[in-house]
């Protein structure tokens, strides 16, 4: 049985049940106890945050007395210092699913992943330069972090000077379009496998609480050629807006996404195929049929603790 930590995992319990659900161990590793996926796990660990000087011996530590086989990281802020430690971790027998440093960079500033997919071909809402008076109404995003933060519409030269400094944001024209998620599959190697499209009904603070699952090869052979194209590996989410003319691309995160359990249970299956491609076998490359149509609602959900639990 393979063995799988999950780090950050927060409230992922779906994630976590995913790759239960695929045979793995799961480990899962947060800050405190009182984290909600730590209470569905195989095992529950504490870690140090990933910016804290003893992480990384605590990880390896981890990894080599329990004998993890996979690390998957899922908070934005851990991903560079996972694939900092990648030659570390599988000499302790561990595959990290992160991508190369390189690809890191693009995906987390999206200056730089605009610029990157404006080189390579790849359809992006042009930009406005520093230089240039935006046409209002506008869309700007910060060009680092995540979950939303300093992110949303501009009429007017105010509302934009509210976001902060023009150097620190990607200004882009206000697309009126459907806009999707797509879930794409890497195998360990880069090489691509499969994608799933999902449409974004409701968001909140930067997650789709409500998505349904759309046949898009419109949207998902374009995400498939971006994510080879950058190197990543494993299971990836591109965020692109639905055109007549094709996708626009906004911006890739190489991790699971709080939404991307829609794409698995549609199908795409990533959690199992991931840890079959660790064992060679050759069947996790061959697609799936995705049921098209099936359709997530979140919701919260309480977990009562015991006082002596």
């Amino acid at each position: 049985m393979k063995k799988v930590l999950i780090l950050s995992a927060a409230a992922k319990v779906l994630l976590v049940q995913a790759f239960q659900s695929a045979g793995a161990h799961v480990i899962a590793a947060d800050l405190t106890p009182d984290a909600a996926a730590l209470r569905f796990a195989d095992q529950a660990v504490i870690l140090p945050r990933s910016d804290e000087a003893d992480f990384a011996n605590a990880l390896l530590d981890l990894v080599q007395a329990q004998g993890i086989h996979l690390v998957v990281p899922t908070r934005d802020a851990e991903l560079a210092v996972i694939a900092s430690l990648e030659t570390r971790l599988q000499a302790a027998g561990a595959t990290p699913l992160v991508p190369r440093a390189e690809s890191l960079a693009i995906c987390q500033d999206k200056r730089q992943f605009v610029a990157f997919c404006l080189a390579e071909g790849f359809p992006v809402p042009t930009p406005f330069t520093l230089e240039e008076k935006p046409s209002f109404p506008v869309f700007a995003r910060a060009a680092t972090g995540a979950g939303g933060r300093g992110t949303g519409r501009a009429d007017d030269a105010v509302g934009l000077a509210a976001f902060g400094p023009r150097s620190g944001l990607v200004v882009q024209p206000l697309i009126e379009a459907p806009e999707y998620t797509i879930d794409v599959l890497m195998d360990l190697a880069g090489s691509p496998l499969q994608a799933v499209a999902r449409r974004r009904l409701a968001v909140h603070a930067g997650e789709a609480w409500k998505s349904r699952v759309e046949d898009a090869p419109d949207l998902t052979g374009p995400a498939l050629a971006l994510a080879a194209r950058l190197g990543l590996v494993g299971h990836n989410v591109i965020q692109a807006f639905r055109t007549d003319d094709g996708p626009l691309f906004i911006e890739c995160n190489p991790r699971f996404g709080g939404a991307s359990n829609l794409s698995i249970e549609a199908g795409l299956d990533s959690p199992a195929r991931i840890l079959a491609l660790l064992d060679g076998d050759a069947s996790a490359r061959a697609a799936r049929p995705i049921r098209h149509g099936l359709t997530a609602l979140r919701y919260a959900r309480d977990i009562l603790i015991e006082p002596d639990a």
